[in-house]
């Protein structure tokens, strides 16, 4: 489906529930981040499509969401508005949101204006704040001298530990990354440095599950941790021997922890 936004064009694909006996499927909304597509949560796909709707989101800007206007002017309450309005296009009205690296901040910024849209919140590999990720600063010098592919090189290394994912899906993933436009990826990047959620994260009042790679050059052990000691109802999963990229190398197992937490007992029942 496409949505016209002030801003950008965006395009999701809606997969219904695959379970005939599920009756009312509650909906699950995706917003990735740089440099990816919506078809990165593939992993995630065929662990919840059993149980769920799904709404998969090519972030303005990626995939068929080329179309965009006024880049250097987005800020995360667009990008949390993107999510509402291809959910409203989709007639749902309150949604479980997961979102992974920018997306997952654009996540967490929607969970802090509107808790009457968001049942549950998920984020994977994401900073709530984004002045200390020295490394996203020098990307526009390094994409405007060099390109994308050669950022993208360098940008496998810190998205993936030897071994987590097979050959065949390094080159898929590493072809659809260096096939990413600069101005939107860096868009993205600036707009992380310069956010700062500390002070609102305490308004989240629906449950969060945080996932969380241990070796990410980005978003470091203590950016997570902090994140739940703000938050009232957040459980956090540390995936080990792991970098940014979980979402896809770890898709499987984010997919099997989120059912996990979505079947516990919630602390405010």
């Amino acid at each position: 489906m496409h949505i016209t936004r002030p801003t950008a064009k965006l395009y999701a694909r809606h997969l219904p529930c695959t379970s005939p006996w599920v009756t009312s499927p509650e909906t699950v909304v995706f917003l990735h981040g740089v440099a990816v597509t919506h078809a990165m949560w593939s992993k995630w796909v065929h662990v919840l499509n059993p149980h769920y709707d799904l709404i998969l989101i090519d972030t303005r800007g990626c995939g068929q969401s080329s179309d965009v206007r006024d880049i250097s002017s987005w800020t995360f309450d667009d990008l949390s508005d993107d999510i509402l309005a291809v959910a409203d296009h989709a007639g749902v009205e309150r949604f479980h949101a997961v979102g992974e690296s920018t997306g997952g901040t654009a996540v967490l910024n929607l969970a802090t204006r509107r808790l009457d849209r968001v049942a549950s919140a998920t984020i994977v590999s994401t900073a709530h704040r984004g002045g200390q990720i020295e490394k996203v600063r020098a990307w526009r010098e390094h994409i405007e001298k060099n390109g994308v592919p050669v950022w993208s090189a360098e940008m496998m290394a810190r998205r993936f530990v030897p071994g987590a994912i097979t050959d065949t899906e390094y080159a898929w993933f590493r072809a659809l990354q260096d096939q990413s436009r600069p101005e939107p990826l860096l868009a993205k990047g600036e707009l992380l440095l310069g956010t700062d959620l500390t002070s609102r994260l305490g308004g989240i009042d629906c449950p969060l599950l945080i996932i969380a790679p241990d070796k990410s050059p980005f978003v470091t052990p203590d950016i997570p941790a902090e994140i739940a000691t703000h938050v009232p109802h957040a459980d956090l999963y540390v995936i080990p021997n792991s970098r940014h990229g979980i979402f896809f190398s770890h898709g499987t197992k984010c997919a099997e922890q989120f059912l996990i937490f979505q079947a516990r007992p919630r602390r405010d029942a």
